[in-house]
C-alpha cells in the first residue's frame, strides 16, 4: 500500500520532466527558415519571364527552263533563327520584350542568288528584329517600337528564314466577341533584310519620300459558327488597301463539315500615287469551300482580279504576304484581270495513327488573264511532320518541338520556256521555358 503510495506521489513529476525534454528538444532544433520574399521585379524579369530559342534549317532550289533566258536559278541553304526574351506583366500593365534574328549561308552559290534566304549577293544577317514595351488596360494592349503585326495584307510573311517586323505604335484587344487592332507605323524590315527603312521605301526602293502606315483591323464572331474580319491601311502620296472576308462553318454529320469562305479587297493610289502612277483603281474577290471529314479536306476555290482603271498594274502585296486563297508556293495569281481555279486535298495521318504527319496537294490554274500576259498553272505538294507525339515521353519529349516540312512546286506556263521547278526542306526547332525552368 505505501509502495503504491510513494509511485503515485512521483507520477506528476515524471510527467513533468517528459514534458521538460519535449520542451527542450523544441528549443534545440532550429526553426525552418522563412522563405524569402521575391520582388515582384524579379518576378516579372525572371522567374516568369519567356525565354524563346528557335532553330530554322532552309534549302530553297528553284529551277527555270534552260531556255528561258531568265537570270540564274536561285538557290541556298541558310542556317538561323531567333533568340527572344519577354517579360511577365510588371505590375499587371508593363511588358518587355526583345527578340533577335540571324540567317547565315551554308551553302550560297555566288552565281544563284535571289532565294531570299539570305540578303542580296548570298550574305548572311543579323538584326534586332523586335524591341518593345506593352502596357495594358485590363485587355487592351499598347505596344511601342519593333513589333510584329499579324494583319491580312500587313502581316510576318513568315516563309523565308525570319519574317517582316514592323517600327511603330498598336493598340488591340477584345471587346466581346469584337477583336480590334489600330496601328501607326513607321518603318519595316523584310524578312531578308538586317535594318529598317521608312514604309514607303519598303514598298519601293526607288521612293526617297518618308511616309508612314495608318492601320486598322477588326475580327468579329457573334458565334462559333460565323467568324468575319475587315482591314485597312492608308500610306499618305502611295497607296490605300482594304480586305475583307467571312468563314461559315456548318456540320453535315457527325464526322463531316462544310466550311464556306468570300473574300473581297480593293486598293487605289492616293495622294501624289509615287508607287502606282495615276488612277490606279484595282479589286479581287474570292470564294472556297472545304469538306472536312475526319482527317481529309477536300478544296475548292476561285479568285477574280479587276482593273477599275485600264492601267493593267498588278496588285500591290507590298507588306506581307498576300492574303488571297490562290495565292500558291510560289506565284500569287492576282495579276490584271487573272481568273483562277484552285483544287486541292490535305489528309491528317493521325486518323492513320501517324499523329503529326500531314500530306497536302493543291493545283491553281488560270481560268483568264489580262492582255500581255502568259497564262500560268501550279502544282503544289507539302508533307509536314510535327513530333508533338513525343510530348510525354519521358525519354524523347526535348524531339517533340520538331517540325520537318518538305514542299514542291511545278509552274507550268503558257511559254514551256518559263517553267519553274521549286523544292524546299525546312527544320523548324524551337524551345520555350521561363526562368523559374533555368
Amino acid at each position: 500500500m505505501s509502495m503504491r503510495l510513494r509511485r503515485g506521489k512521483h507520477l506528476p513529476f515524471l510527467c513533468a520532466a517528459v514534458l521538460a525534454a519535449f520542451a527542450t528538444g523544441a528549443e534545440a532544433a532550429d526553426p525552418a527558415p522563412a522563405p524569402e520574399p521575391v520582388s515582384e521585379f524579379q518576378r516579372a524579369f525572371l522567374d516568369e519571364a519567356t525565354f524563346t530559342f528557335h532553330l530554322r534549317s532552309y534549302l530553297l532550289d528553284r529551277y527555270d527552263d534552260p531556255d528561258s533566258g531568265s537570270t540564274p536559278d536561285p538557290a541556298a541553304w541558310a542556317l538561323g533563327g531567333w533568340l527572344g526574351y519577354e517579360t511577365a506583366w510588371l505590375g499587371d500593365f508593363l511588358k518587355f520584350g526583345v527578340v533577335g534574328y540571324t540567317s547565315q549561308p551554308v551553302w550560297a552559290p555566288e552565281d544563284r542568288d535571289g532565294s531570299l534566304l539570305l540578303k542580296a549577293d548570298q550574305e548572311g544577317y543579323s538584326v534586332l528584329g523586335q524591341a518593345y514595351a506593352a502596357l495594358k488596360f485590363e485587355e487592351q494592349v499598347l505596344t511601342f517600337y519593333r513589333q510584329i503585326v499579324n494583319q491580312p495584307e500587313v502581316n510576318p510573311q513568315d516563309n523565308r528564314m525570319t519574317p517582316n517586323t514592323f517600327e511603330g505604335v498598336s493598340l488591340k484587344g477584345d471587346i466581346g466577341p469584337l477583336t480590334y487592332y489600330a496601328g501607326f507605323l513607321t518603318a519595316m524590315k523584310k524578312r531578308n533584310a538586317d535594318e529598317f527603312v521608312n514604309i514607303a521605301e519598303a514598298a519601293s526602293d526607288s521612293i526617297n519620300e518618308n511616309e508612314y502606315m495608318y492601320l486598322g483591323g477588326l475580327e468579329f464572331s457573334p458565334i462559333e459558327a460565323v467568324k468575319a474580319r475587315t482591314s485597312l491601311y492608308v500610306v499618305p502620296d502611295l497607296l490605300a488597301s482594304s480586305y475583307s472576308d467571312a468563314v461559315w462553318t456548318h456540320p453535315l454529320t457527325e464526322s463531316t463539315k462544310l466550311r464556306l469562305s468570300g473574300q473581297f479587297m480593293f486598293q487605289y493610289g492616293i495622294g501624289d500615287e509615287l508607287l502606282t502612277g495615276p488612277d490606279y483603281e484595282a479589286w479581287i474577290g474570292g470564294i472556297k469551300g472545304d469538306i472536312i471529314h475526319n482527317g481529309l479536306t477536300l478544296t475548292a476555290g476561285f479568285t477574280f482580279a479587276g482593273d477599275f482603271s485600264g492601267s493593267q498594274t498588278a496588285w500591290q502585296a507590298k507588306y506581307g504576304s498576300w492574303p488571297g486563297y490562290t495565292s500558291m508556293i510560289v506565284e500569287d495569281f492576282n495579276r490584271t484581270e487573272e481568273q483562277a481555279l484552285l483544287l486541292g486535298a490535305s489528309f491528317d495521318f493521325a486518323e492513320l495513327g501517324a499523329e503529326g504527319f500531314m500530306l497536302t496537294a493543291l493545283a491553281a490554274f488560270d481560268l483568264h488573264v489580262g492582255d500581255d500576259l502568259q497564262e500560268q498553272n501550279e502544282y503544289d505538294f507539302t508533307a509536314d511532320y510535327r513530333l508533338t507525339s513525343l510530348e510525354d515521353s519521358a525519354e524523347w519529349s526535348w524531339l517533340s518541338p520538331l517540325w520537318l516540312r518538305a514542299r514542291y512546286a511545278l509552274v507550268d506556263k503558257e511559254d514551256p520556256s518559263a517553267q519553274r521547278d521549286d523544292f524546299r526542306v525546312i527544320v523548324n526547332y524551337e524551345l520555350q521555358f521561363t526562368g523559374s525552368g533555368l
